[in-house]
């Protein structure tokens, strides 16, 4: 602590972090200086903390407290907080990128048994700004620190607090969206390019809002999965589209595909769940694709169990963006899928709607090697895409040119494709 601070903080007693804060704002307002919070977060401590235990935690926060106090001015005051951070009171706003870099670089460090790596994030305080509110955008800051990587830093700024000001409120309306039931299911239809006939349907989440009008799926999808809505809506959406197309698809030999995040896949009850709404619609697993992404597939044994059990069932899994990740002949052999959905990058070389025929062959032989017998091109936007793709041998396809997302009302009741393949 500082001597400014031993008048009112005694040696080696925890200070609440808003009153360290408010008293370093008062000492600031006296002096006539600014001021800056800085809040610092060690990677994986409660990871560390439960797995190696308390011991190793604590010599490690007094390891990188030690180190830290070492690089703090005379007037600067640190704090460790209860979820092992460690909140600094900086006498001054000099600088404040470089300060962090420094007191990232060398608080960081080993103990005896292991590794602390810290990331760090700050707010320089505003005229007339209390201490608590200064707080509060330092650890806004470390948050955005610590979802770039371990190490990062981070200085708050007031795009960053526009940013965050509005996911809150989209998580919000997103949620209260879910509650009222306020989400909606488009269809896009998968062509066979060897006729035009439609073979299937992807059912795709959709959220018209009074204020926002048609949300992005870009938007409320990672909202969905950072406060827990995901499961709901995507088991929302596979009730819906099984309702819709007993309504309006019954009399046609399509299928239907819905997609499957990591979070419902690391549900032990998920495949249960797809199984019971399939019953209750009087819906046959062969009507049915499950469309995963690679990452999804490689998260767990857990995941994998789940798609095995719905594979008895006669349901199909489709690998989801295929070629956006680590996309390999081996991993393709080793996991439960039946086909695969070819991302428009991949697909397409530095000319615009041009399919790379190189990509098309391989990834065909790829699939032909690992038994995958479904393969689709998506993001088709032209003609001359259709007709490149055909000649190649592609199966099927899917994009805007083919068929663009639209009520089951109107999609599910297309006997052929909207727009030709010819």
């Amino acid at each position: 602590m500082t001597a400014d601070l031993t008048t009112c903080v005694p040696a080696g007693t925890f200070v609440e972090p808003a009153t360290l804060c408010d008293h370093v704002a008062t000492l600031a307002r006296e002096r006539r200086t600014g001021f800056a919070v800085a809040r610092l977060g060690i990677y994986d401590y409660r990871e560390i903390r439960s797995s190696l235990g308390p011991a190793v935690a604590t010599e490690l926060l007094d390891r990188i407290s030690a180190r830290i106090a070492d690089c703090l001015d005379e007037r600067d005051a640190v704090s460790v907080l209860p979820d092992g951070d460690l909140l600094i009171v900086l006498d001054h706003t000099d600088h404040l990128d470089q300060r962090l870099r420094e007191l990232v670089a060398r608080g960081s460090g080993w103990t005896s048994a292991v590794y602390g790596q810290l990331s760090a994030g700050a707010a320089a305080a505003r005229p007339g700004e209390d201490g608590e509110t200064v707080l509060s955008r330092a650890s806004l800051a470390l948050e955005e620190a610590s979802r770039r990587a371990p190490g990062a830093v981070t200085v708050c700024s007031s795009p960053m607090m526009a940013t965050a000001q509005q996911r809150v409120s989209l998580d919000i309306d997103l949620r209260r969206a879910v509650e009222a039931d306020r989400l909606t299911v488009h269809y896009q239809p998968v062509v066979a390019l060897d006729g035009g006939r439609i073979v299937g349907y992807e059912a795709l989440a959709r959220w018209p809002d009074q204020e926002r009008g048609w949300v992005s799926p870009d938007a409320f999808i990672p909202a969905a999965e950072r406060n827990g809505l995901i499961s709901d809506i995507g088991l929302r959406v596979l009730r819906q589209a099984l309702r819709d197309k007993r309504r309006y698809g019954g009399s046609f030999d399509t299928w239907l595909s819905v997609n499957v995040s990591v979070v419902q896949l690391d549900d032990d009850t998920f495949a249960d769940q797809v199984l019971r709404a399939m019953a209750d619609e009087g819906m046959s697993g062969e009507q049915l694709r499950i469309e995963v992404t690679e990452s999804a597939l490689l998260a767990s044994a857990r995941s994998r169990a789940q798609l095995i059990e719905l594979r008895r069932a006669g349901i199909r899994v489709l690998v989801d963006d295929f070629g956006t990740g680590f996309s390999s002949l081996a991993s393709v052999r080793r996991l439960p899928i039946d086909g695969i959905k070819i991302s428009r990058e991949l697909l397409h070389d530095e000319e615009p709607g041009l399919p790379d025929p190189t990509v098309v062959r391989a990834v065909r032989l790829l699939a032909a090697g690992a038994g995958v017998t479904d393969i689709i091109a998506e993001g088709v936007e032209s003609a001359l895409e259709v007709r490149t793709l055909a000649a190649l041998g592609m199966p099927y396809a899917q994009g805007f040119h083919l068929g663009r997302p639209a009520p089951a009302s109107r999609a599910l009741r297309w006997p052929l494709a909207p727009a030709s393949v010819n």
